[in-house]
């Protein structure tokens, strides 16, 4: 989140468990155990936690960030060096290290309300859901125990990546700076290809299983461009394509800039099957930051455009096995290909999809 409403830093907790983890009981034990977390300097990142609790001797203190400290009265200020998504947890320690654990997930976000990123933007909360896992894409490099990068053209076991695309995918086409990830499309010539890109993914370091998706983005425009924010079955190794199953949040083709197409693709009875539908909002989603949503429980998917719903798929056919597994992101921009075509003299490089935050929230 790289947005502020009256603060430079802003730090939203969500309560990722909703009781005090208990290691024991006994008459004696640390019991009325509160958390607080609050804002001491909006301008550096100071927070300040205060907890009480009956019977406690000690207060423990895990940051999120590596950084872990214990004080005996509760209370504790800390400066966290840089924006990011936390888990921040607070043990009250009693006799015998007895203890209640309380566990919180923060976002720290080191913004400007002086620059902000114009467009549509979403809660970090939903009624009835936890936000579990956010990349907010601060600081000034990927994180690489989340996002890992696709490098080639897919050859040779998958040349232009079954759709006869025209990139190479190259790590050094991913910055991230200003709060945002860029990835960006270059006309040059690199690997036997005559444009570069880049894919990043989390295969193998994120994946989920139903809730809902926020991706605020804002994408490319030009003839040729392919910009695309998705996600595959953890088992595409053992299973391939499509009986891992895919689920296209957001597609976009160069040319067609004001229409989002939301898809899912599975294996039916041995042959590929796809369903979904498209949002055209009459301007361009290359215009402004949009945020392009899915909702997915074990009934169905639904996708949004701006909180605007325009697809519901069902997927309780026994057939559809695949969206009952786990997920993992990928964020890219693919250049021509069979279903936009290629570039011609209009499309304009370096072209740029630019990535504000991703989160996922499951119900409580």
């Amino acid at each position: 989140m790289k947005y502020c409403i009256s603060v430079f830093l802003i730090i939203l907790a969500f309560a990722a468990c909703k009781e005090p983890e208990d290691s024991n009981s006994s008459s004696t034990d640390v019991s009325n155990f509160q958390v607080q977390i609050d804002i001491l300097d909006g301008s550096t990142g100071f927070v300040s936690i205060t907890a009480s609790a009956d019977n406690a001797l000690l207060f423990e203190y895990d940051f999120g960030d590596g950084s872990i400290s214990s004080t005996p009265n509760g209370y504790i200020e800390y400066n966290y060096a840089s924006g990011g998504f936390y888990e921040v947890s607070v043990k009250a320690i009693g006799a015998g290290d007895r203890f209640l654990k309380y566990t919180e997930n923060i976002v720290v976000d080191f913004g400007d309300p002086d620059n902000l990123l114009p467009g549509y933007t979403t809660p970090l909360s939903y009624d009835g859901m936890d936000l579990v896992w956010a990349d907010e894409f601060t600081g000034n490099t990927l994180n690489s125990s989340i996002w890992k990068h696709e490098i080639g053209d897919g050859c040779p076991n998958l040349c232009g990546w079954g759709n006869n695309e025209l990139e190479y995918y190259r790590a050094q086409n991913t910055t991230l700076a200003n709060g945002v990830v860029t990835v960006e499309a270059r006309q040059e010539n690199f690997g036997g290809r005559n444009y570069t890109s880049s894919r990043i993914k989390t295969q193998g370091n994120y994946a989920f299983k139903y809730g809902r998706v926020d991706i605020r983005a804002k994408m490319p425009r030009g003839k040729g461009m392919w910009p695309a924010l998705w996600m595959l079955g953890s088992n595409i190794t053992s299973e391939g394509w499509p009986s891992c199953g895919e689920v296209d949040i957001m597609e976009m083709i160069g040319g067609k800039e004001s229409i989002t197409y939301g898809t899912a693709h599975w294996d039916f009875q041995g042959t590929y099957a796809s369903d979904g539908d498209n949002y055209d909002n009459q301007v361009g989603i290359d215009d402004e930051f949009h945020v392009f949503s899915i909702d997915w429980d074990p009934n169905r998917i639904i996708w949004y455009f701006d909180d605007k719903e325009y697809y519901t798929l069902s997927i309780t056919d026994p057939e559809m096995s695949e969206f009952h597994q786990s997920f993992f992101f990928i964020l890219n921009v693919a250049v021509g290909g069979n279903w936009p075509g290629s570039p011609d003299a209009t499309t304009e490089f370096p072209a740029q999809m630019q990535v504000d935050y991703v989160r996922v929230f499951q119900d409580q």
